[in-house]
């Protein structure tokens, strides 16, 4: 497989200092004739040029705004990682210079991995309140920020599953399973499985354990009570979800598409490179937090 990367576009993100540098020398070993871009420009530039591929610089976070850009397009994605874990990134910053060209311009190297995607939408009355939200990851309703458990209502396909006393109930993607999902006790699933999983955090009452479903399931998410609560999607899109509002959750129309290299079992040997990475770096900060707060004591 071979791209147009004269068409390609590279977004970075501007909060990384590291980031613009690197695009910009992509830019030039790709040679094209669109120059990086920081992840803030707005939707409409990457609609009106329409690039063969998009190329991030940054992390995990980076990756996910690009993909919501780049699914409704039917436009590949290649990741590359400056950030801590980067479960959604291909290349390492190290190695972007060499591994790019080849992934866009070497015959066989690389091929298309597609990952399913979940809408939100809020209704009010059985009607929408928006147009439905895509996510990649996840999307989740919780608590505001009052300190109680909340009682939150969970049905698929118009039958109730349970009533969760917790602080949220995420419902996520494959892709999404070793993102919060995973830190809420919810399984590890294979990348292109089209399945979701539901999962409560930090559960109180019957059933604690998370729940995987087909794609072609519907699941409606009601607050109950009149406390504030709250719809995230993948991290960065936010809105208050009020008494007697729902939540509906359903399979994407979209697929975002990451192009990859290797055989299908990489996923096992960098899911476990990952994991231990994430766990070394938590512990590192521990250890300086703990450092820093005897010193403040000291």
């Amino acid at each position: 497989m071979r791209i147009d990367a004269t068409n390609a576009l590279l977004l970075y993100n501007n909060r990384a200092p590291e980031a613009k540098p690197l695009a910009d020398e992509l830019a030039l070993r790709l040679r094209t004739r669109h120059a990086p871009q920081p992840l803030e420009q707005p939707p409409a530039t990457v609609a009106s040029i329409r690039p063969s591929v998009i190329v991030t610089v940054g992390g995990d976070g980076t990756i996910l705004r690009a993909a919501h850009l780049a699914a409704p397009l039917g436009v590949p994605l290649l990741g590359v990682n400056m950030g801590r874990l980067g479960f959604l990134t291909e290349v390492e910053a190290s190695d972007a210079l060499a591994e790019v060209p080849r992934y866009l311009f070497e015959e066989g190297y690389a091929w298309i991995e597609p990952r399913a995607m979940v809408s939100a939408t809020v209704l009010v009355g059985g009607q929408p309140k928006h147009a439905p939200v895509h996510a990649l990851n996840e999307a989740v309703v919780g608590r505001g920020s009052v300190a109680h458990i909340a009682r939150i209502a969970v049905s698929v396909d118009n039958v109730e599953l349970t009533t969760y006393g917790a602080d949220a109930v995420i419902v996520s993607t494959a892709t999404g399973s070793t993102a919060y999902a995973l830190s809420a006790g919810g399984p590890i699933v294979y990348p292109t499985s089209k399945d979701m999983i539901v999962a409560a955090v930090a559960p109180h009452g019957d059933l604690s354990a998370p729940v995987v479903l087909p794609q072609t399931a519907t699941v409606d998410i009601r607050v109950l009570g009149e406390q504030a609560a709250s719809l995230s999607v993948d991290g960065y899109w936010e809105e208050p979800v009020h008494e007697g509002e729902v939540v509906r959750v359903a399979a994407c129309p979209h697929v975002a598409q990451f192009l990859r290299s290797g055989p299908l079992t990489k996923f096992y040997e960098t899911l476990v490179y990952r994991l231990r990475r994430g766990a070394d770096q938590a512990r590192a900060i521990a250890q300086r937090m703990s450092q820093h707060e005897a010193r403040s004591h000291g």
